[in-house]
């Protein structure tokens, strides 16, 4: 059986991805830090099971990531959900402590699970997707951190697909753009109306818009590397 571990499983995003590729036959990792309620449920849905992971912490991500080896034997894919964003504000009101806990979550976890997720691919091959954001692409005015956080994850994913295509495995990001989550719930219905205005499909991505596009390169595009995939309605082109 093929098997995927997913960062972040607990999410928004997270649960999405780990419900599409349990519909599409694979043992699903649900990887959650805080959320260990919402992981059990997500994983006695999905069949799957639901591993403490914190992704700043290498003896934490080795742990979680040699035992879930160990439970399936293997691991084909590893999808780095897991993140963190700041309230919108300008960069001179973002704390050092801030800038850290960004960083540490959304670049410092994708490293050290990548790593410790990549030896056992190296036998038979497998595919590696990391979630930036359009943000990591554009930027975003007032979430320079943020930004910046996901954009070193495209880089990341640039440099890695070239490191590791002799060995079989292919790595590549989607760059999701606004998506109906709890994260994005507290904007005012103004302020929704204005942000679908600024999309060309004039509707909000679903997690579910998310999960098929992760799907697709994790097992539908066996040329693809190194990619980034907009899912982002048309907002970022």
């Amino acid at each position: 059986m093929k098997s995927v571990f997913i960062t972040g499983g607990a999410g928004g995003i997270g649960e999405a991805v780990c419900e599409e590729f349990a519909k599409n036959g694979y043992y699903v990792g649900v990887g959650y830090n805080g959320s260990e309620s919402a992981a059990e449920e997500i994983a006695k849905k999905t069949g799957g099971l639901a591993v403490k992971i914190d992704v700043t912490n290498a003896e934490s991500v080795l742990k979680a990531v040699d035992g879930f080896a160990k439970k399936c034997g293997k691991i084909d894919v590893l999808v780095n959900c897991a993140g963190v964003a700041l309230p919108i504000k300008t960069v001179l009101d973002v704390t050092e402590a801030e800038f850290d806990k960004v960083f540490d979550v959304n670049m410092k976890g994708v490293f050290l699970v990548t790593k410790s997720v990549v030896p056992h691919m190296l036998e038979n091959g497998g595919a590696i997707v990391n979630v930036s954001s359009m943000w990591g692409v554009s930027g975003g005015s007032c979430e320079a951190v943020y930004s910046a956080s996901k954009a070193a994850v495209i880089g990341f994913t640039k440099a890695l697909a070239k490191e590791l295509a002799e060995a079989k495995i292919r790595v590549n990001a989607v760059a999701p753009g606004f998506i109906e989550t709890k994260m994005n719930g507290a904007f005012s219905p103004a302020d929704r109306e204005l942000i679908k205005e600024d999309i060309p499909l004039k509707r909000f991505g679903l997690p579910s818009d998310v999960a098929k596009s992760v799907l697709f390169l994790a097992e539908g595009a066996d040329f693809v590397t190194g990619a980034t995939l907009n899912v982002s309605g048309g907002e970022v082109i």
